[in-house]
């Protein structure tokens, strides 16, 4: 049994890892909206350039564990928390290590949504999520039975996306993001 929660944070850690690559490399290097938390902690970031996305979105994320604490179950709580912590730091560890350069907008759009999905999907086989949109679907569902988790997180990032368009005047690349 302790062998597979092992193997499980292990594969967490990786997941988390290429994640925040792909988060740098393709959508903050491009100014593209991811929505979420980490789009909320990039307008942050924008108007705060002192404030590290990765930093800002973690603590974006506390009072949402907070609420999440008992309405969630334990396992999903510890492994989303660890999730959330180690995505958010290697955020920031890659952007302060490296200045990842614009690429074609398109491509930024289809590497880093291959990229985060994957990295996403392993975490959710895992029990686990980076926090932000998911965490908050995962709790709206238990108001909202009859959506999906997947239509719930679709919400929350449509309307970052659509606030972060306005905000920096900029539809295309919040249409890259969408």
């Amino acid at each position: 049994m302790k062998r597979n929660v092992v193997f499980s944070y292990l594969l967490i850690t990786v997941a988390c890892v290429f994640y925040a690559f792909g988060f740098d490399w393709c959508y903050d290097a491009n100014h593209i909206s991811v929505g979420g938390f980490t789009g909320i902690a990039q307008i942050i970031n924008y108007f705060l350039p002192w404030a590290p996305v990765g930093t800002v979105a973690w603590i974006l994320n506390i009072p949402l564990f907070i609420i999440g604490w008992k309405m969630i179950g334990r396992r999903l709580f510890f492994a989303s928390l660890y999730g959330m912590t180690v995505t958010s730091l290697f955020i920031d560890v890659f952007a302060a290590l490296h200045e990842f350069q614009p690429m074609d907008p398109i491509l930024a759009a289809l590497y880093g949504g291959v990229i985060a999905g994957v990295a996403a999907g392993v975490m959710m086989r895992q029990d686990a999520n980076t926090g932000g949109t998911e965490m908050a679907a995962r709790i709206m569902k238990l108001k909202f039975e009859g959506a999906s988790i997947g239509s719930l997180m679709l919400s929350v990032d449509l309307v970052v996306t659509v606030v972060y368009a306005l905000i920096f005047r900029d539809f295309t690349r919040a249409l890259y993001g969408l």
